[in-house]
């Protein structure tokens, strides 16, 4: 059970990595494109709409193992 605790504490800094990795992108395409900010929140917004679809997947994988070792006990 602690592993799978790890897993989702691992995610925290997963997203802290993507979040880092979105402002410099952004900030990239901002001033290749002159942008003004716009680079940034695309690259935001899409980071963090991906995330959360992941997190809801992990979320199900989990929770059908859960299902399943409570099914077998």
């Amino acid at each position: 059970m602690m592993k799978r605790g790890l897993i989702f504490m691992g995610m925290g800094f997963e997203l802290l990595g993507l979040i880092l990795g979105a402002l410099f992108l952004g900030q990239a395409v901002d001033k290749y494109f002159g942008w003004n900010g716009y680079g940034i929140a695309t690259f935001v917004v899409v980071v963090m709409i991906s995330w959360m679809y992941h997190l809801i997947v992990l979320l199900r994988q989990f929770m059908v193992k859960v299902d399943n070792r409570d099914d077998k006990n």
